[in-house]
């Protein structure tokens, strides 16, 4: 598992500001809900927004797309007015929607989350398990609630410089944006400690 994003990074696909079902364009202050999709043999991952009727009616990514993990969002300035990115109970969403994920797209998107959740401290870092043999090296978190069970996420072997960008990358995304970079905070390298790697980089 390790390794396998070091060459290129998290991409993902920008907002096209249209429903994916029905072609419309969004209102300014639509709410709308955004998906994370796959294709296979793509590297990154790709953008499919709903209208809120037309996700209540059961549309989704379509063939070949497979989608990943989805949240609600609000279309043109209203969502840079009220939240700089998703909301904090849409993003934990997001981050159980992959538990158990072993598909490298998927580890590296919850990886990151992961990061991006320590940084905003809805996640609480508890330290890292070095790699060990074919076992790639285990970040682990837990809610920042009283009595929450600690839970591993895969590390995907990105390096600094590729996490950074990550970060970046995905905050852009669940921002409304996606596909290119701002000033996301920085990121660990694997197997750093607590000190100088995943909780100092993202603040916590």
């Amino acid at each position: 598992m390790a390794g396998v994003w070091t060459a290129t990074g998290l991409t993902i696909g920008r907002a096209t500001g249209r429903c994916a079902a029905t072609g419309r364009a969004f209102a300014p202050g639509e709410r709308y809900v955004a998906t994370l999709a796959e294709r296979d043999g793509a590297p990154g991952l790709e953008r499919a927004d709903f209208s809120l009727d037309a996700w209540e009616q059961g549309r989704r990514p379509e063939a070949p797309l497979v989608m990943v993990g989805s949240w609600k969002s609000v279309a043109g300035e209203a969502r840079a007015k009220r939240h700089a990115i998703a909301d904090d109970e849409e993003l934990l969403d997001l981050f159980s929607q992959l538990e158990g994920t072993t598909e490298p797209r998927r580890v590296a998107l919850r990886y990151v989350l992961a990061l991006l959740l320590v940084r905003r401290r809805l996640l609480v870092h508890e330290g890292v398990t070095p790699a060990s043999g074919s076992r790639p090296a285990l970040m682990r978190v837990r809610l920042r609630r009283a009595g929450s069970t600690p839970t591993e996420v895969i590390d995907p072997g990105m390096d600094e410089a590729l996490l950074t960008e990550a970060v970046a990358t995905l905050t852009e995304a669940l921002s409304g944006g996606g596909g290119g970079s701002n000033s996301g905070g920085a990121a660990t390298p694997t197997g750093s400690a607590p000190a100088s790697g995943a909780g100092a980089a993202t603040g916590a």
